[in-house]
């Protein structure tokens, strides 16, 4: 459940009554209960990093007031607490919210049934990660797994006293891990799950653990200690102290076993030893509400008129300004305070010093920085030149300073806009302008050469000054344009200038271009800067940083808006720019060079760390670093220094989760995954990262497989929006950088799961596929038996013409030509015996009887093709029969497997094959016996040719050498017609096998053939 904040008119009641706050054990009294306290109270419960000393002022810490327009529940904060996944938990007299340090969630804690959980009271994390929460009545208890995305179902409730209606004023856990809670009604101790009374003793307002283990007890009646069995009452304490039993406010023991009393007489103490008063007497005695002991070993002390720090036997005051109910300290050393009536307050560590015109200077504008020799920093600005010796700032004038620099003599170079050059020697300054032969009065930049020389850039040109002469250079002595933005000399010594047109360097007395005009990389380079591995880098406008390595430019970072650089002793680089101040540590600049497909880690720093503003100056150089390791950066609103050896190292992973899901305009609970019913939906996940010090640097991205192809950069929203989200299982990537700018590569997996409609599923799109291969499968079928179809027409019309050509030819021809023979024969018989020329014409006759022969032959095979008149094995045994009439060779025929109807175009084939094998056996093998062997397998035709003959050559003749073979050659030829295979091969002992197999989707027929009554009128004439 979400909670709606109560967005009430209720009063704060503003009284001087003690506040409740314990680090170990955490509350907060129901009273409404405030403190009039220091600002600077902040600096006792910093972090460890954070020192706390007498010399840290309220300008020390940057102050962030977050009320009911933020989205804070109730301006009446009255306890905080931070969780392990590093949300801050605010209670409030509106309920409970919890802060990612962007905006506030409120959670609803109420529960159908049970009593109303308005305000909320104490928190407590307990060891194992659980959040405690006392409302008006009961505690509930938040799971930490559950603690990112909130889930009411997950929230256990424990009821307290008569209908669970005692109301909880703090909660504590001791060391031994056994939680406490103080309540309107006494002290509650839980065991066996759930909440035991154990002293009904009036209301318990706090709960501090000694280091006995006894409990420290401030209740409506007093002091009194909790020994685990009894209450122990001290009746002549608080006369010892001085005050009524009622004005005991906080009892305290630090870690050397000292104990602190606070009380409206004021702050005392008592231990092993005697003490004694506290100095001034004054503050001793002003009622004392709290004391801290900080993580230093301080004791800090909150009373009526502010806060103080005890230094041995003295009480150091500060000023206040806020009127503090509650303090926590999270983990990056920050302070929280809630306040009675003006919100949450954070106090965060101010990083940037800022000095301005009230500290010295001549003027905000700091133009130019330089760190001499003799320690002292001088500041270039924009009219003014002032010197910083560690304390103060003196002033030396009010020229308009764009460039410093100092040579081997220790002569400082002042570069100024309109000035021309300035010198400073021994307290005096000396002038060079155009009149001693500079290129321009307007000086940008000053770069002291090895040799001491000086190479000055200017809006004309660039001037070499050496030993007071002047050597000029410009676009006629090779400079790409003469609006010069720098000049400067790398490690080997080479001369390289920045100029409107491009990069030149120098060779011999004349400047060379970089890179050619066509080259696609072609930034405006500003400034230049090298680091101490000698990698010469670019500052480019209006952004990007390059790097010139074998005389190109390669792009490094393209969106960096930074001028110029200096390096670290500890190897980092710092730029300044137009955003801020930028860390990035040296390898990793020159990583990304190489791996661009990662983001770079670097550090910003903003106004959040104290810079008045983002913009830097253009001088040059406008960053330094002098020798006690600080770093000074000239700004349009003043100087900026940060102490590089103090410097907060917080490089902490940022807490990664998915906070809230909006489905079109649902939001739903987040869950360990997402599944999406079947449909297109707009899907926003919220991002979280949370850093509590400075929410500002996080950088995101994200990245869903399946979806996005490279990673993407979350806007301010730090929302993820798809709108079309493929059906599947994808894991949702999300990375986040630290407030210190590095990087966590792993970051966080969410499952995002989009269940497909039916014909999105697998099984589907299978069945979807098996149907258009069934279909095409189907289309092939139909097509080939219209194919076969049309063939069998074509046959069958052909088969007629046959029929009617054979029918012609026996009709006219034959019949005609045997008419002839029968007149010749007559006619011969007619001449006598001896006639020279009856011989001839009986041999004449004796031809055209076997031409008659071969005519009737012919005539036959026209018909023999006809389908269904006769199957094969019957045509081959005729063949045989009217070739053995004249031999004594015997002929058997062998059929294995039914009979299968032929297809009548293979028939034939198959049938001039099987003539052609039973002709040559007969005519050439001189055989005894010749068998024919016809095989119908269901998957083969086999038709087998065997004789016990002279036999034949094992190897069939090649086509190019089978001119004497063309029986064979034409027997091949058919059954490669009909996709078969033919093989013709000796017998053992003697003879030859000739072999047809022909597949059977050839072989066979489909369909049952309808005989014409022609054909069968001709075989029967036959």
């Amino acid at each position: 459940m979400v909670f709606k904040a109560n967005r009430g008119t209720t009063k704060p009641k503003v009284q001087w009554v003690p506040f409740g706050y314990d680090f170990n054990c955490l509350g907060q009294s129901g009273i409404y209960l405030t403190v009039f306290c220091c600002l600077t109270f902040a600096m006792t419960l910093a972090h460890p990093s954070m020192a706390l000393d007498s010399s840290q002022t309220q300008e020390d810490y940057i102050r962030a007031d977050f009320t009911l327009e933020d989205g804070l529940p109730n301006n009446i904060v009255n306890a905080i607490v931070q969780t392990r996944n590093g949300l801050l938990w605010v209670g409030t007299e509106s309920g409970l919210a919890s802060f990612d340090g962007r905006e506030f969630t409120p959670i609803d804690l109420h529960v159908p049934g049970l009593p109303a959980q308005g305000a909320v009271k104490a928190l407590l994390q307990g060891s194992n990660g659980d959040l405690w929460v006392g409302p008006n009545a009961g505690v509930a208890m938040i799971p930490s797994g559950v603690l990112g995305q909130f889930d009411p179902a997950q929230t256990t409730y424990f009821q307290l006293g008569v209908r669970g209606a005692d109301e909880v004023e703090t909660l504590c856990q001791t060391r031994d891990g056994v939680l406490w809670a103080g309540t309107n009604h006494g002290l509650y101790r839980k065991e066996s799950g759930r909440f035991v009374l154990v002293t009904s003793t009036s209301f318990v307002i706090r709960i501090a653990e000694a280091l006995n283990g006894h409990l420290l007890l401030i209740t409506g009646r007093g002091f009194m200690e909790w020994d685990g069995h009894n209450t122990i009452t001290h009746p002549g304490l608080a006369v010892s102290l001085g005050v009524p039993e009622d004005k005991i406010y906080n009892v305290f023991q630090d870690r050397s076993g000292t104990m602190w009393y606070c009380t409206e007489a004021g702050i005392q103490r008592r231990g092993s030893r005697t003490f004694a008063k506290f100095q001034p007497e004054l503050a001793a005695r002003t009622p004392a509400y709290r004391t801290y002991e900080d993580p230093q070993g301080n004791i800090w002390i909150a009373t009526k008129t502010g806060m103080y720090r005890v230094m041995a036997d003295r009480l150091e005051g500060l000023s206040a300004d806020i009127h503090a109910r509650i303090f926590y300290v999270d983990k990056d050393g920050e302070l929280w305070i809630g306040t009675n009536g003006y919100g949450l307050v954070r106090l965060k560590h101010r990083i940037v010093r800022m000095y301005t015109r009230a500290d010295g200077l001549r003027t905000d504008i700091g133009m130019a920085l330089l760190s001499s020799h003799d320690r002292r920093l001088w500041v270039g600005e924009n009219c003014g030149l002032s010197v910083f010796d560690g304390n103060r700032f003196k002033d030396f004038g009010d020229q308009c300073v764009w460039a410093l620099a100092q040579d081997s003599n220790r002569d400082i170079w002042i570069g100024t806009w309109g000035g021309g050059l300035l010198r400073f020697r021994d307290g005096h300054f000396a002038k060079f302008s155009t009149e001693q032969g500079l290129v321009s009065n307007v000086v940008l930049e000053v770069t002291v050469a090895r040799d001491n020389s000086l190479w000055i850039a200017t809006r004309d040109g660039i001037s070499h000054m050496q030993n007071g002469h002047f050597k000029n250079y410009t676009i006629a002595d090779g400079l790409s344009s003469n609006q010069v933005f720098d000049v400067y000399q790398d490690h080997s010594g080479r001369i390289w200038a920045a100029t409107q047109g491009g990069i030149d360097h120098l060779v011999g007395e004349t400047f060379v271009p970089l890179m050619h005009k066509q080259e696609s990389y072609h930034p405006l380079s500003v400034q230049f800067a090298e680091d101490s591995l000698g990698d010469l880098y670019t500052m480019d406008s209006p952004k990007g940083i390059s790097l010139i390595e074998n005389y190109r430019l390669l792009p490094v970072n393209e969106d960096l808006k930074v001028r110029g650089m200096v390096e670290s002793s500890q190897h980092d680089l710092w730029f300044s720019g137009t955003d801020g101040v930028i860390r990035i540590g040296e390898s990793e600049l020159k990583r990304s060079i190489t791996d661009r497909g990662s983001p770079l880690s670097y550090a910003r720093f903003d106004r959040a760390d104290g810079l008045n503003s983002l913009q830097c100056s253009t001088g040059t150089p406008a960053i330094a670093i002098t020798p006690d390791d600080k770093l000074w950066v000239a700004t349009v609103k003043g100087l900026a220094m940060i102490d590089l050896a103090h410097l907060p190292q917080i490089n902490r992973k940022p807490e990664i989760f998915v906070g809230a899901i909006t489905i079109g305009k649902n939001k739903v609970l987040v869950g360990r995954q997402l599944i999406l019913p079947p449909g297109t939906y707009h899907v926003e996940l919220h991002l979280e990262a949370v850093d509590l010090a400075s929410p500002e640097k996080i950088r995101l991205q994200y990245r869903m497989d399946g979806v996005d192809s490279n990673w993407l950069d979350a806007d301010a929203s730090r929302t993820a929006i798809y709108t079309a989200i493929p059906p599947g299982a994808h894991a949702f990537h999300v990375r986040a950088s630290s407030s210190g700018g590095v990087w966590d590569p792993a970051g966080i997996v969410y499952n995002v799961t989009q269940q497909p409609y039916f014909y999105q599923t697998t099984w589907f799109l299978f069945v979807e596929i098996s149907s258009i291969i069934l279909l095409l499968f189907a289309a092939y079928l139909i097509r080939v038996r219209q194919i076969v179809h049309q063939a069998h027409v074509r046959f069958e019309e052909r088969l007629v013409e046959r029929e009617r050509i054979a029918r012609e030819l026996h009709d006219t021809l034959l019949q005609g030509f045997h008419g002839l023979m029968l007149r010749l024969g007559t006619g011969i018989q007619l001449l006598s015996p001896t006639e020279p020329a009856k011989a001839i014409l009986d041999d004449a006759l004796d031809r055209a009887d076997r031409l008659l022969v071969e005519g009737r032959d012919s005539v036959q095979n026209l018909r023999a093709g006809s389908p269904g008149r006769l199957n094969l094995a019957v045509e081959l045994e005729r063949v045989a029969a009217d070739l053995k009439q004249s031999t004594k060779t015997s002929f058997v025929m062998i059929l294995e497997n039914p009979i299968r109807v032929l297809d009548p175009i293979a028939h034939d084939e198959m049938f001039a094959i099987g003539r052609e094998a039973i002709v040559n056996a007969f005519r050439h093998a001189y055989a005894s016996e010749i068998t024919i062997e016809l095989r119908f397998d269901p998957g083969l035709f086999v038709l087998l040719c065997r004789d016990d003959g002279c036999g034949i050559a094992s190897k069939m003749p090649e086509p190019e050498k089978a001119d004497r073979h063309f029986g064979l050659l034409g027997m091949r030829e058919r059954a490669q017609k009909l996709s078969g295979e033919l093989t013709v091969l000796p017998a053992q002992p003697h003879g030859t096998i000739v072999t047809l197999n022909v597949p059977a989707r050839v072989a066979y027929s489909r369909r049952r053939w309808r005989l014409s009554p022609l054909f069968s009128a001709s075989h029967k004439d036959r």
